[in-house]
């Protein structure tokens, strides 16, 4: 299952980091807020997704903050969430009518005889007449709707857990954002929160950088790559669904080449699986063929994160998907003295393009845009090296 969360059958096993966070979430009165740790494409997502709810007055609420551009369509798409999720939860008819004739009616009409209706159906109607008075200050709309997931658990005699995603999204507000939030999330008796986000090193910067508002304020949960045995069982249970055979070597070869990272296994699984179809069994030679279909299939993606760096960098992401892992051989390598090439590469580091691996060794920290890189390029000889690294 590619390009979407998954679940079920499709999903390759976390038991221990699902086990972490439901123990962390699962005592309401005490709910614990917890920060999800991860490179991208390591299923930080569909962990939520498989997040299970044990407590039945406990309601899962996910929230995409992908895309989101103003603190004015952040509050009104987070309350229609929190609340859609509960009604859905609830599987209560008579409170779905009650939200569409608000619509209906005109928030005008109901607010003349606010006291007649649901606690938080009041409280919904008050936040949408101020979200359309123009003069309204955006972190007035901020602070109402994170306030009102409180409003609805407590009143509905529930437990919310809110898990945001792509929370690095909202960062764009600084601080001022950071500390509503933190103000909202320590005054909230009945709501818990999961954070995830895309870029680890802001992530982790966010709860353990004394500067910052979230300074010790979540549990940190760490992501990991999958375990090549979780991932050579669950490509095994997968041809065998189709009836394709693949040996213990070739599933191997398939972990190897996705370097553990689960959104790689399901779309290197995937390719291969298409490749196969008039197959009983899947040769090393498949996977070779469909691993470089997938780079062809991750062209638009790697090339749009590759042209955003400047000319600079990709010649330093070059040396470094030739296999040049020293400063001084990046160095001899571009042309360029070493004392140009530390403040690039910390730059680079701390957009988590680049990681050091070992002492003053650098390298690429997704192997595969580092394949990409040398298919673009022409890079050659590089293969064997960095199989060996990741």
């Amino acid at each position: 299952m590619v390009g979407k969360p998954v679940t079920g059958e499709y999903f390759i096993d976390r038991r221990e980091e699902l086990k972490k966070i439901t123990a962390l979430l699962s005592s309401p009165g005490a709910l614990n807020n917890v920060v999800l740790l991860a490179q991208r494409r390591t299923g930080k997502s569909s962990i939520l997704y498989n997040l299970k709810e044990k407590n039945p007055k406990t309601i899962y609420v996910m929230f995409d903050a992908y895309g989101i551009s103003t603190k004015e369509r952040f509050a009104r798409a987070y309350v229609n969430s929190i609340l859609n999720t509960y009604a859905t939860k609830i599987n209560d008819e008579s409170y779905r009518k009650k939200i569409k004739k608000i619509f209906a009616e005109g928030m005008g009409k109901l607010q003349s005889r606010i006291s007649d209706v649901d606690v938080t159906i009041s409280e919904f109607v008050k936040f949408h007449a101020a979200f359309g008075k123009s003069r309204t200050d955006p972190d007035e709309l901020l602070e109402n709707a994170l306030n009102f997931a409180e409003v609805l658990a407590k009143e509905k005699e529930v437990y919310l857990v809110i898990m945001i995603d792509e929370f690095q999204e909202l960062l764009k507000w600084k601080d001022g954002f950071l500390k509503i939030f933190r103000k909202t999330m320590q005054s909230q008796q009945n709501v818990s929160y999961v954070l995830s986000g895309s870029a680890p090193t802001v992530m982790h910067e966010l709860i353990h950088k004394a500067k910052s508002p979230l300074y010790r304020q979540l549990i940190h949960v760490q992501l990991n790559r999958l375990p090549k045995k979780d991932v050579i069982a669950f490509i095994k249970e997968r041809f065998a669904s189709v009836k394709i055979r693949i040996g213990s070597d070739v599933s191997e070869y398939i972990f190897e080449l996705s370097r553990g990272y689960a959104d790689y296994v399901q779309r290197l699984g995937m390719q291969v699986f298409l490749l196969c179809l008039d197959k009983k069994s899947v040769a090393r030679l498949d996977v070779d063929r469909a691993y470089e279909e997938m780079l062809v299939q991750l062209d638009a993606d790697f090339g749009g994160t590759f042209s955003q760096h400047t000319e600079l960098e990709q010649e330093i992401l070059i040396a470094l998907a030739a296999g040049k892992a020293s400063i001084s051989a990046i160095s001899r390598e571009i042309r360029k003295p070493q004392s140009t090439i530390p403040k690039t590469m910390n730059r680079l580091m701390a957009s988590d393009v680049v990681e050091r691996y070992y002492k003053a060794k650098y390298r690429i920290a997704d192997g595969v845009f580092s394949d990409w890189i040398c298919n673009q390029t022409g890079v050659r000889g590089a293969q064997s090296f960095r199989m060996s690294l990741w």
